[in-house]
């Protein structure tokens, strides 16, 4: 009876020895983790209070852009605008031109009517002829 109450102390004395070494594993990979997230921690804090300055600057750069580019596109706007005025008025003219040359070519110089027979006479024919 003695020799099973020393082997089932045995069995847990080992076990839990086997336990004890996994916790102290443990320990020392969550030590080594906890260093290395402090590490990066402080490379980071670093970082950010060498770069404020920067991301200042590049802030005020980032707004003084955005200003420019609504004044430029202000300006875009105003000559979009003068664009369809001008093209209207260039459209306007060229229809008026247009109109006014359909008006000059048929006007009654140029058509010689033979009142007797009410055709073309022959120097009009010949008028054509000589214009192409």
């Amino acid at each position: 009876m003695i020799w099973i109450a020393i082997a089932i102390h045995l069995i847990l004395s080992a076990g839990l020895l086997y336990a004890s070494w996994q916790v102290w594993m443990l320990k020392k990979t969550l030590s080594a983790t906890v260093n290395t997230i402090d590490g990066w921690t402080e490379a980071c804090q670093d970082g950010l209070q060498v770069s404020s300055p920067s991301l200042e600057v590049a802030r005020d750069g980032v707004i003084a852009v955005r200003k420019q580019y609504q004044a430029v596109e202000i300006k875009l706007e105003k000559f979009r605008e003068l664009l369809s005025i001008l093209n209207r008025g260039v459209s306007f003219v060229s229809s008026r031109w247009k109109q006014a040359r359909k008006g000059s070519s048929s006007s009654p110089n140029n058509k010689l009517i033979n009142k007797s027979s009410g055709r073309k006479s022959s120097r009009s024919k010949n008028n054509v002829k000589r214009r192409r």
